[in-house]
């Protein structure tokens, strides 16, 4: 009996130190078997993307055992661990997922922009977001100013002018004492200053420039420009109020009542050169200047000038369709109808003689009075030891032809234009 017992302490005590080294072994083979390779969720990044908010829970996925040398458990390598003599707590904290905090999360990000291409860090520099949508110029530079102001001042050149020296146009009505005169026989145009005063802005440009909608991103400038639109804005603004031409100053000009005391609005005038019409030479005709004459012969009437008293073929038997009168032997004036009928005074011959080889300098085709078309010439022509000018007018009504010359010195020429180009026009068949 006593040999049994004695044999029964030494297993009780080999149960008892099993059971310890299972109750040991056993939280070791729980812990060790939590998964070693932590993955976080998509969610958690997402709503976390800069770092910058608490740390990110992760999701933990166990990896599937793929391949022969995952078969052994994770307990049983750290059983192996344990009869090797390594100690128990080491393999369970080498086994802890990593822990992430928000400011891993940070210098995560300032790595990620340091290491960005050096051509990128530059273009973010240089191109910084506007916090506020960038002006344009307020208004215009000098260059264009000027560039208005001479379209604003030069007028083409008209075809005619009239007696008092303004634009014949398509108003022009033929038989008034205003007469069209060809801008040939006018003077030169004339250089003149033009000068405007215009309301210099803050930023240097004058007046008021208007923009389809008033605004401007500032990506349609360079980086120099948008530095520049930057430091305007940051100006002062000027005080309220218009400009000389009438135009309400913009918001940007506007000064508000907070500003310093006395400041004034600044003006500069600009002045450019255009080219103007020069003043009328002609002398301006009156109703005194002609007195009307009937050619019962001829059946026509017209206005005879007074300055032509003398009647050439006075006194001669025959008198007919033609009248002749003149102050000189170069001023003159004759008058006259063809009509193919006749075949007693002239014979149905041209009465008006040739002029030679002679051009002439200019042509047209106007309106009378009657509304016939009265084709005219203008030659210069020598005569008497001086050059003259011929205004050779013609038209044509009911088959008949009349006839009208005017010849003049061109010393004169500002006298005799007008009255000459006045009788073409009032040349009337009766």
């Amino acid at each position: 009996m006593k040999s049994q017992i004695c044999w029964d302490k030494p297993v009780g005590i080999l149960a008892t130190g099993l059971l310890l080294l299972a109750g040991t072994v056993c939280p070791l083979t729980g812990e060790a078997a939590l998964p070693t390779h932590p993955v976080l969720s998509s969610s958690a990044t997402d709503k976390n993307p800069k770092g910058t908010g608490p740390a990110a829970v992760p999701k933990q996925v166990t990896r599937p055992e793929t391949g022969r040398e995952n078969r052994e458990s994770v307990a049983d390598k750290i059983w192996n661990k344990v009869r090797n003599g390594s100690v128990p707590g080491e393999s369970a904290q080498n086994n802890r997922p990593p822990q992430t905090s928000a400011a891993a999360g940070d210098s995560n990000q300032q790595t990620n922009h340091s290491s960005a291409p050096a051509s990128v860090r530059e273009e973010h520099a240089a191109y910084p977001e506007p916090a506020t949508p960038m002006q344009a110029p307020a208004g215009y530079t000098e260059a264009e100013i000027r560039e208005q102001m001479i379209k604003k001042y030069t007028r083409p050149r008209p075809a005619f002018r009239r007696v008092s020296g303004a634009e014949a146009g398509t108003d022009y009505r033929p038989g008034t004492m205003d007469v069209k005169i060809p801008i040939l026989f006018f003077p030169a145009d004339e250089v003149r200053d033009v000068s405007e005063t215009f309301q210099v802005n803050p930023d240097g440009t004058l007046g008021t420039k208007t923009f389809g909608n008033g605004e401007s991103t500032g990506r349609e400038y360079s980086v120099a420009a948008q530095k520049q639109i930057q430091e305007m804005q940051k100006q002062k603004p000027q005080p309220a109020g218009k400009n000389r031409e009438g135009n309400a100053l913009s918001g940007q000009q506007r000064h508000s009542s907070s500003g310093a005391a006395g400041a004034r609005q600044k003006y500069k005038t600009v002045t450019v050169q255009v080219n103007v019409p020069a003043p009328s030479p002609f002398r301006q005709l009156t109703s005194g200047d002609f007195r009307w004459f009937t050619n019962s012969k001829g059946h026509y009437v017209f206005a005879l000038p007074h300055s032509l008293p003398q009647d050439p073929l006075k006194g001669l038997p025959a008198e007919g369709p033609m009248v002749i009168r003149a102050a000189a032997q170069n001023e003159f004036m004759a008058v006259s109808m063809d009509d193919p009928s006749d075949t007693y005074y002239y014979k149905n011959v041209d009465t008006f003689p040739t002029y030679g080889k002679a051009k002439p300098v200019f042509t047209e085709t106007r309106k009378s009075i009657q509304g016939n078309d009265v084709n005219i010439k203008y030659i210069r022509y020598f005569i008497s030891g001086q050059y003259c000018l011929i205004v050779d007018g013609s038209c044509e009504r009911a088959g008949k032809t009349c006839r009208a010359a005017v010849v003049f010195p061109e010393s004169k020429q500002y006298e005799y234009l007008p009255k000459a180009l006045y009788v073409m026009e009032n040349l009337k068949a009766i």
